[in-house]
């Protein structure tokens, strides 16, 4: 994904939100679509008003999580991710992100826990590599990010769709690894 391909999908979305302002939906992915484009405080208004819209929305609280704990309000993440995982306890995207906002804030211990807590999952069920790949991420762990992220590739998960756009992944980009990556997906 371009910068040139997030600015006309900006533009669809808005032209989206003007046909139906009642959709969380298209609110949800305006607030996707800002999250990529590293354009936070837009997502946030729009993630805000999807929660306004419809306060039972485990992905609205996870996203706005994201959002937040790239903007370094750590509180407001933790809160908005403990929302998340309260409202879908087995959505392991939640979990992971809380992993990630411990990692990115400091806490390692924590983001060590919520590591652990993933692969006690992944013993009786599928785990997305996604999962671990954010934690790791936010750990600054590049090589076993990436031992996540190829888990990712052979299991042919669409979130690497968005590779080049995706915050959680800005540590790795400088990585040769990462290089390689994008070009193997046809980034």
């Amino acid at each position: 994904m371009t910068q040139r391909s997030i600015d006309q999908a900006l533009v669809e979305g808005h032209t989206a939100l003007e046909l139906d302002p009642a959709s969380v939906s298209i609110r949800r992915s305006l607030g996707w679509l800002y999250y990529y484009a590293h354009r936070y405080d837009d997502a946030l208004r729009h993630l805000r008003r999807a929660i306004a819209m419809d306060p039972t929305s485990e992905e609205n609280y996870r996203m706005l999580g994201l959002v937040c704990a790239q903007l370094g309000a750590y509180a407001d993440s933790e809160r908005a991710l403990n929302q998340a995982v309260s409202l879908s306890p087995e959505s392991t995207y939640a979990i992971a992100g809380l992993g990630y906002l411990h990692a990115v804030s400091g806490n390692r211990a924590a983001a060590e826990a919520v590591l652990q807590q993933l692969e006690t999952r992944r013993q009786t069920g599928y785990v997305s590599p996604v999962a671990f790949c954010k934690v790791y991420a936010g750990l600054g762990d590049a090589d076993q990010a990436f031992e996540w992220l190829e888990r990712a590739y052979a299991d042919r998960r669409g979130w690497l769709a968005y590779l080049k756009v995706e915050p959680v992944l800005d540590r790795l980009r400088t990585d040769p690894r990462f290089t390689e990556l994008v070009r193997r997906m046809r980034l």
